[in-house]
């Protein structure tokens, strides 16, 4: 906790770094009034729970501090010790951790605060939407003042055409996650429980805790997701497996045979979500909707949030059998998908030609990167991603602030290892200088 409010107080507060130690007074480290007030909205943007300014002036030190925050977050759902058992009490850190990075912490962006100079930690496109999408949002901009299309009608068109379905196997909402979203709460019920691989997608445990399921996390192979593993981990009460494919975050895919190996294996009466948000990066990008007529308890979860480059605009889309997405509808809020949104998306379909052209270079920068890593003597899986997974299991976090430190902003998942995205080739070029400077 203390080292949380060390970050905070240098980067947002710009206190003195020799002036930030635990045994500090709070005078010695300027924390006036307003500083203090600052400090308290920082702290309940990153904790994810309103900590009022108030109950932090009567503190007298930093390490004071730092022991009200962590006595003060340990009541909350999702912190060790609430639950009475230790297995759940693991379960609910794991969630709260979940959530913490869901919400932006350790990604390298700091709310009030600049940005860095190299932003590879979110997975975004590094390519701006091209003219054709460009315009296409100036056009629908200027009708900002009408309400949108409440059924997304024109990009449900749109995207039944590019797969061959008809409309109402098509489900569009704010961002693929609020349709995992919705999908969860119409199929929740006592007892029930979501499979998953880990490590996996940080939201997969926050939806489904927020829907109130049982979650079984089964752990990766080493070269990706084990599916048989898995399927041997679906019982009476599963009611969901959540399959990113290729995985966040090690970039890993499972290939068609394996899938149908796994398919099969799973009872008919199991709902099997291949979440794809990273599948045009993959050698074969169109493995998910291919498998849809054959499998009526598939669902796929795709996003124009990454290889269309329009995670501003938070689109994304679930294909699947017409009762489930007309239950998924059914707990979709209206008017959530706004017109600008709906046009940049219709004109990235139209674009696709142009936007798999930047995917092919992205993948190119993506494996040069992977080549240069291995050379420095790095452990790097093959990624179908626009993403290079590294496994630094303890080192993860000191890893990340190495690169932090040069102006580099990656993904630690403490424990376990670090995600960077592949950017622009001269982000790439400062990530791999850091790295380089860290090297096993």
């Amino acid at each position: 906790m203390y080292e949380l409010l060390k970050t905070i107080m240098i980067e947002e507060l710009e206190v003195e770094a020799g002036q930030v130690s635990p045994d500090a007074s709070r005078e010695d480290a300027g924390l006036d009034s307003l500083a203090t007030f600052e400090l308290s909205l920082a702290l309940s943007q990153r904790l994810g729970v309103t900590i009022a300014d108030e109950d932090l002036f009567g503190l007298r030190t930093l390490a004071d501090i730092a022991e009200f925050l962590e006595k003060r977050t340990a009541g909350l759902p999702g912190s060790p010790g609430t639950s009475g058992s230790p297995a759940a009490d693991q379960a609910e850190g794991r969630e709260h951790a979940g959530l913490t990075r869901l919400l932006g912490a350790g990604d390298g962006v700091h709310p009030g605060g600049p940005a860095p100079a190299h932003q590879l930690a979110r997975n975004e496109n590094p390519f701006q939407p091209p003219a054709p999408v460009l315009d296409a949002i100036t056009r629908a901009a200027a009708e900002a003042n009408r309400y949108p299309d409440p059924a997304c009608g024109a990009l449900r068109a749109a995207l039944a055409r590019h797969y061959g379905l008809s409309p109402d196997r098509v489900a569009v909402g704010a961002g693929s996650i609020t349709l995992l979203q919705a999908l969860l709460t119409v199929t929740a019920g006592p007892g029930a429980a979501v499979a998953y691989s880990w490590p996996s997608f940080d939201g997969y445990e926050v939806l489904a805790d927020l829907a109130g399921f049982r979650t079984v996390r089964v752990p990766l192979a080493e070269d990706g997701h084990d599916l048989d593993a898995l399927a041997a981990a679906v019982d009476e009460h599963t009611r969901l497996v959540l399959l990113c494919n290729p995985n966040n975050p090690t970039g890993t895919a499972s290939g068609e045979a394996d899938l149908l190996r796994f398919l099969d294996a799973v009872p008919r009466t199991c709902l099997v979500v291949l979440d794809e948000a990273y599948c045009e990066y993959a050698r074969d990008p169109g493995l998910g909707a291919r498998l849809l007529t054959s499998w009526p308890n598939l669902i796929v979860a795709r996003t124009f949030s990454k290889a269309y480059g329009l995670a501003g605009m938070r689109v994304g889309y679930l294909l699947a059998e017409p009762g489930l997405i007309s239950r998924v509808h059914s707990m979709v809020m209206p008017l959530s998908v706004s017109d600008v949104a709906q046009a940049a998306a219709v004109a990235s379909l139209a674009a696709e030609k142009e936007l798999l052209g930047r995917v092919r270079e992205t993948a190119a920068e993506r494996d040069r990167v992977r080549a240069a890593l291995l050379a420095l003597g790095f452990d790097v899986p093959p990624s179908e991603a626009n993403f290079l997974w590294l496994p630094l299991g303890a080192r993860a976090e000191e890893f990340a602030a190495a690169c932090a430190s040069a102006g580099v902003a990656v993904r630690p998942y403490p424990g376990d290892g670090v995600r960077v995205t592949t950017g622009a080739a001269e982000d790439n070029d400062a990530f791999l200088a850091a790295a380089e400077m860290n090297r096993p």
